[in-house]
């Protein structure tokens, strides 16, 4: 796993990602709450995560917690809950609530957490998930390029064709690796440039997509409020928030590319300092113009 440094020399352990596995070629929709309200609901959705992801099946998450999908874009999710509406496949109890967790592989719903789980305990989901048996009757004389089943008839239609794919995952996790190792001995060690404690947290849940192998110190510094900028500060930054950058790594001893996510003063010296989103608190010195890049 890789490690962050603090600057008491203290090793916290960063999340854990799995990359899912490129054999598993079936679509695997689920569709769960994040609220934790919902108890009951909320753990069966993790279990189902849970099994998914120490499979290595990448699954694409409909997050009914309304907070949730409004702090992304939401176009997926919202997609595939019209979809599912309109083609009647949403599950409901006999109250008419919404059941969660709910299972759907290449279109087709399967079933719940536990039932999910059979599917594993029997021998049955790996078959499916590599599009050679069919999830409705098992029948195992389905071809990966069948869209439908030549037993049952039973249709193949993905609810999400071309989004939240296996390749845009694989990619993410790509990226969040670069910039996770550039937090390293000069680069990071526990606090900012300008010495505020910024460790990243050990904790980790299943929206997120990894696991934590350890737990955050128990003493926690109070959060302090970043300071705005002052005018003259900002009218001297040379890049503004969304501007596509390089940092320089003094550990890998290369330019990274990167993203402003901040322009502020700083709270040590009061002077300009970019929050990046690979680096918080970097100085402007070590901050260039992507377009400055040489064969840019």
């Amino acid at each position: 796993s890789l490690r962050l440094k603090s600057a008491k020399k203290t090793m916290y352990t960063v999340p854990i990602r799995v990359a899912p596995d490129t054999k598993y070629i079936a679509e695997v929709v689920v569709l769960v709450t994040t609220l934790g309200a919902k108890r009951t609901e909320y753990n069966a959705g993790k279990r189902v995560r849970d099994l998914l992801e120490i499979k290595g099946v990448h699954h694409k998450i409909i997050d009914f917690n309304r907070d949730a999908r409004q702090a992304g874009s939401g176009e997926a999710e919202n997609k595939a809950i019209q979809k599912l509406m309109v083609e009647g496949k949403l599950q409901t109890s006999d109250n008419k609530d919404l059941v969660l967790p709910q299972i759907f592989i290449d279109g087709q719903y399967v079933g719940n957490a536990a039932e999910c789980q059979g599917l594993e305990d029997d021998g049955l989901l790996d078959s499916i998930l590599l599009r050679r048996a069919c999830m409705k009757c098992n029948n195992k004389k389905r071809t990966p390029e069948q869209l439908q089943c030549p037993n049952c008839h039973e249709k193949f239609d993905e609810i999400l064709p071309g989004m939240m794919t296996i390749e845009q995952k694989l990619s993410e996790l790509a990226m969040a690796e670069d910039e996770f190792e550039d937090f390293d001995d000069e680069d990071y060690d526990g606090y900012d440039e300008e010495g505020n404690d910024n460790v990243y947290p050990a904790t980790f849940t299943s929206a997120s997509g990894g696991y934590s192998a350890t737990q955050a110190p128990a003493i926690v510094k109070p959060t302090v409020p970043a300071q705005p900028a002052a005018p003259s500060v900002v009218a001297s930054a040379t890049f503004s928030v969304g501007d596509k950058v390089q940092y320089w790594s003094d550990s890998k001893e290369r330019w990274v590319d990167s993203l402003v996510e901040g322009v502020r003063q700083s709270q040590k010296d009061g002077k300009l300092v970019y929050d990046l989103n690979c680096k918080k608190g970097a100085s402007p010195d070590k901050v260039r113009g992507y377009d400055d890049a040489p064969g840019t």
